[in-house]
């Protein structure tokens, strides 16, 4: 996906819920090879749009899944409302939530954006909050220019135009950071950059430093 001239990766994530169905998270763009990949890992129930700027393609999900649960934050609710089914938001408490609880940001430019994690394999799940990607040597010009302007190195990081403009609410993000660390993942996924397979806590206390 394009950013203000930047590309940057696009990553969706799959959670198996315990009753066997799919939660699909942070949804991008539809291929007929990826549909028919989920087709055959199982039944999409849940469809998880994280904060108000992941709703790119939430039309296109809408008419592959009809029957799916659609949940994004008030604003695309009030925005989409034939698309989003519910509300997602610090008190929501969906079906799933025991398996994979979240915390939500609050503040300006945080986009309202929910954290998950899964506990039954440890999985921090983030949209825009944290990055971990860098600019590979055959990328354009103006990404690799955009990608050291907000210093993306490769290592984890609080998305920089979050952390110049977005969180405000200080108080907040210590609540949330604390509750991230407490959940202790051992994995982390983000939707722009590298998935972190193991050892995630150390790296996401470094990225949080800043706070």
């Amino acid at each position: 996906m394009r950013f203000f001239g930047t590309w940057f990766p696009h990553v969706m994530t799959l959670v198996r819920l315990e009753g066997g169905d799919l939660l699909l998270h942070s949804p991008c763009r539809p291929s007929d090879e990826l549909i028919a990949e989920i087709a055959q890992i199982g039944n999409v129930s849940d469809i998880v749009a994280p904060n108000w700027f992941h709703d790119l393609y939430l039309g296109a999900y809408r008419k592959l899944y009809p029957r799916a649960t659609f949940w994004a934050p008030a604003l695309l609710r009030r925005q989409h409302p034939s698309l989003v089914d519910r509300v997602l938001n610090a008190s929501a408490r969906p079906p799933w939530f025991d398996e994979m609880p979240h915390v939500t940001l609050s503040g300006l430019l945080t986009l309202k954006e929910s954290l998950f994690y899964h506990r039954a394999s440890q999985t921090l799940i983030v949209a825009d909050l944290l990055m971990n990607a860098s600019a590979a040597p055959d990328s354009p010009l103006f990404t690799k220019l955009g990608y050291r302007f907000l210093g993306l190195d490769g290592s984890l990081k609080v998305f920089a135009i979050l952390r110049w403009f977005g969180l405000a609410d200080r108080p907040a993000l210590r609540a949330a950071t604390r509750q991230i660390l407490d959940w202790n993942p051992e994995r982390c996924i983000v939707a722009h950059g590298t998935p972190i397979r193991a050892g995630a806590a150390s790296p996401l206390r470094d990225a949080f430093r800043w706070r």
